[in-house]
This record gives structure tokens, sequence and C-alpha cells, in this order.
């Protein structure tokens, strides 16, 4: 998402127009991410993708039936992989896919501003109905809001949801009914990014853990370099200080909590956490903000061994990004997966 981002922010300020495509429903491809993106410009050229080359290719064909006829800039776009296809695309089930083509400057550029710098944003687009059009409205995760729907439709309720989506830690979408048809609220959410602070083989592991998840990661050794790596890991960072040096974990760990960062979290025994926190505390570091603070960092797995950690680590970072508590399923209730269906109003 953010390769398409700064692609159609390139673009735009070339003067070249794009049309823009994203899943909005899915039969079947149980295995396929529901945050993908697609750039298609008037000359062809694609930015990202959707369902590998067949998507490419059919979404390319529709896109330039749309530049030609200059038909309504919104269109429903169904993609069907099966057979051979599904093995190429590197899925585990063959389906249907509904991809939704918009004008690319039908949307707020601050859609592409945020999404460009790795920041949760939202869309929503009235997809059915006397109103509907590619007009759009941007929602950003403190409930600020760009743009109009078509047809001047819209308000609070829907921004609420978009928000609600944001603050679920992760992309999804939702269809909301009202009596003039459907809004479309969509919500892209970046995975995390890992910055961490020390040495030896737990760095090694974690990073290992990390791609596993597809969660890139850059470390350092030194307080001095944290500023620079948040920036980097964008709204989505989690902090991971290993380090028990005291010149390094304690600036690392206050830069972290300054910035807000979603996940901070601290490697050490009760009493090296305790110690830790007086220093912080000495250093100006709020109680609120220390109770935001992850330690001692991880589930409580039972492992011992880097790679086991690590997989703690990830863990309850998955779980703080998704805003869910770490219990077996066992004891919860309810779908294993959020089911988000229609919303009516």
């Amino acid at each position: 998402m953010q390769e398409v981002a700064e692609a159609i922010r390139k673009g735009a300020a070339a003067g070249r127009s794009a049309l823009v495509g994203r899943v909005i429903d899915v039969t079947g491809f149980s295995t396929m991410p529901v945050d993908e993106l697609i750039a298609i410009e008037s000359d062809g050229s694609q930015h990202g993708e959707i369902l590998g080359r067949p998507g490419a290719e059919r979404l390319g064909v529709a896109a330039a039936e749309m530049f030609g006829s200059g038909a309504s800039a919104l269109q429903a776009v169904a993609v069907e992989i099966h057979g051979k296809e599904v093995e190429e695309v590197g899925l585990s089930c063959g389906g249907r896919a509904e991809v939704l083509l918009q004008a690319a400057d039908a949307i707020p550029s601050h859609l592409w501003d945020l999404l460009a710098n790795r920041a949760p944003a939202a869309l929503i687009t009235r997809i059915d109905g006397p109103g509907a059009g590619p007009s759009a409205v941007v929602v950003d995760r403190d409930g600020r809001s760009w743009g109009e729907l078509s047809g001047g439709a819209g308000g609070v309720g829907l921004r609420d949801d978009a928000v609600a989506l944001l603050f679920g830690g992760r992309s999804a979408r939702r269809r909301v009914e009202d009596e003039q048809g459907v809004v479309l609220i969509e919500a892209w959410v970046p995975a995390p990014r890992l910055v961490v602070v020390g040495t030896g083989d737990m760095v090694g592991a974690v990073a290992a853990q990390g791609a596993l998840l597809g969660w890139d990661t850059k470390a350092t050794d030194t307080a001095g370099e944290v500023e620079g790596l948040l920036d980097w890991a964008g709204a989505t960072a989690a902090l991971i200080v290993l380090s028990h040096d005291p010149h390094v974990d304690a600036p690392a760990l206050a830069i972290g909590l300054a910035r807000r960062i979603p996940y901070v979290g601290a490697m050490g025994s009760r009493s090296t956490q305790s110690r830790r926190s007086d220093r912080l505390s000495a250093d100006g570091v709020s109680t609120d903000d220390l109770a935001r603070m992850h330690r001692p960092i991880g589930l409580d797995l039972g492992g011992r061994r880097a790679p086991e950690v690590a997989l703690a680590i990830a863990a309850e970072i998955l779980a703080c990004h998704c805003g869910r508590e770490a219990r077996p399923l066992r004891d919860t209730t309810g779908p294993i997966h959020d089911r988000i269906g229609p919303v009516r109003r």
C-alpha cells in the first residue's frame, strides 16, 4: 500500500490520471490478503497488484475500457481464479473477487499522504444507491476527515465506524446500508515494523520471527539511533528493548513512550524492570506512560531459547496490534475470525 500511495502521489504531481483498485468482496480465496491495492494509469502502467498476473490482465482491460469510454469512474470488476491459475497466484484455493476501480483524483489526497507515511487510514465511498459515485471521505485514527461523499450523504456515524475499524489493528472493510443505499468503509492498517535495541542472538531471533509474519526489522545498540528508526517504522512501530545498559535502555524506552507508538516492550527480570522504572520516573516519564510499557516483554509461553522467546514477543505484539487479549481460543466464544457483515442504519 505504501508503494501504491507513493506512485499515485508522484503521478498526480505529474498530471497523470489513474484508477485505484482494491478487493471489496471475496468468495473462496481463503488465504487472500484483504489490504492489497493496485493503481492503473491511463497509459496502462500498474503499481501494486491484486491476484497476480491474472488479476493484472483482467483489471488492465477493465481500466482501459473505463479510460476509453469516459464512463462513471466507479466500477466493480469480477476477477475469477480457478484451475492452474490458483497455484500460479499462490493461493490455497480458487474463488471470485469483486474489485472496485475508482478514479484516484476523486479521493482526497490525504489518503495517499497517510499511507505513504505508514499511518492507518480509512476511506468511505458510497457504492450503491442514487448517490453512488467516485467521491469519497478519508478518515484518520484521530477522527479527522477530508472530502465528501457523492450526493452529500455521510455523517458522524460513518466516521465513527471508520475510526473503530482503524483501532481494530488490522486492515478491514465494512458495508453500511442506509435508506440511500450502501456505503463501503475500508481501513488500511500497515503491518508492524520492529525496532530492536540491543545485541546478541535475540536480535536475530526477533528479526527471523518478524520475517515469518511479514514484518520488517531494524536494530541498533545505541539510544541515539532510535528516533530515526522509529521514523522509518512509522505509526505502527513496535519498540523492543533487549539491552540492559542503563545508558541505552532507559533513554530508548523514554523515546518510544514519548512518541506514543502502539507497542513498547522491555526485556529483563522484575527487579531489572523496577530499576528501569525508577530511572524513567526520575527522567520525567509519567506513571500513565510507564503503565503502557510491556514489562517483562512477551507472553508467558514457557520458552527459554532465543527463538521461543522471540515467538512470545511477536505473539504479544500481534495481540496488541489487533486489539486482542492473548487468550486461548477455547476460552472465547463466537466466530474464530471476525465476521463483519453489513450494518443497517
